[in-house]
């Protein structure tokens, strides 16, 4: 039997290998089904990004991890507004390309980015932002990721020194495991394909953290939750990307070397200066 593995390197709880055709289930149960955010968060940025509609940030950026169940607070925009200097240095410094493809330099600006936070804002929500500024290179850190590769649920946030060890430790894992597994990660995405055909917009990295975040939430029992909930069939049409039709405008004009950093639309090819 074919499986996926991100986590051998890990003690304690683990998820351990999760079968291709699981993998599969769980990807097309996550894209049809209206309790997700493939919707809300990964068409509704698909578009976003290829229209220019992220290329400001602003006290208001952070509202982004809402999308994914952030649960972003008042005085959490109130903090994120005086740390957003930093937070556009470190996004900017984070090359828009496949996470499994960076060298040593450019995984450090992943790891450094990952670890920005704040009381109340850590890693859970702002790789939720990250991410969508930076969808094939920056992976979701949230508790359940933490709870797949043996933490405690709060390990992308609480304590510097074990939270940086922990994310780049995880990070790591994520990226050689694509590395490793890309003819898997092919195959599978091709055959989720055949059901949710918008799943083609998700970059590696997101495949896989849908993967690993469904399994994980299959594992923890809550009151309302089916049991294997991310295994079951659909019951609802999956989404397209017609649907978040609204989001598209005519696009700024682009050149093929105009870098896809988080820019300033009145100024494309420099960094952008924090709108505060």
């Amino acid at each position: 039997m074919k499986e996926l593995e991100f986590t051998q390197e890990f003690t304690g709880n683990t998820l351990g290998p999760v079968s291709v055709d699981n993998a599969i289930q769980r990807l097309v149960a996550f894209g049809s089904s209206s309790r997700s955010g493939f919707l809300g968060y990964d068409l509704a940025g698909h578009v976003a990004r290829l229209n220019g509609q992220l290329n400001h940030v602003g006290p208001w950026t952070i509202l982004l991890a809402d999308a994914l169940g952030g649960q972003v607070t008042v005085d959490n925009v109130r903090q994120f507004a005086q740390h957003l200097t930093e937070f556009t240095d470190l996004i900017n410094s984070v090359p828009d390309e496949d996470l499994a493809s960076l060298d040593a330099t450019e995984f450090r600006s992943v790891v450094e980015f990952c670890t920005l936070g704040f009381p109340g804002a850590w890693a859970p929500k702002i790789t939720k932002v990250g991410a969508l500024l930076r969808s094939k290179t920056i992976p979701i850190l949230d508790g359940h990721l933490a709870r797949a590769f043996g933490y405690a649920r709060d390990r992308f946030s609480a304590g510097r020194q074990p939270r940086w060890e922990a994310i780049e430790h995880v990070v790591s894992a994520i990226a050689s495991g694509i590395k490793r597994q890309s003819n898997l990660l092919g195959e599978i995405r091709h055959r989720a394909e055949e059901s949710v055909p918008a799943i083609n917009v998700l970059s590696d990295v997101r495949l896989v953290d849908i993967i690993i975040w469904t399994s994980q939430d299959d594992r923890m029992e809550r009151r309302g939750k089916p049991r294997d909930m991310w295994l079951r069939p659909p019951t609802e049409n999956p989404p397209t990307l017609d649907e978040v039709s609204w989001l598209r405008q005519q696009p700024a004009p682009r050149t093929k070397d105009r870098p896809r950093n988080v820019t300033s639309l009145d100024a494309p090819a420099e960094p952008l200066r924090p709108d505060l």
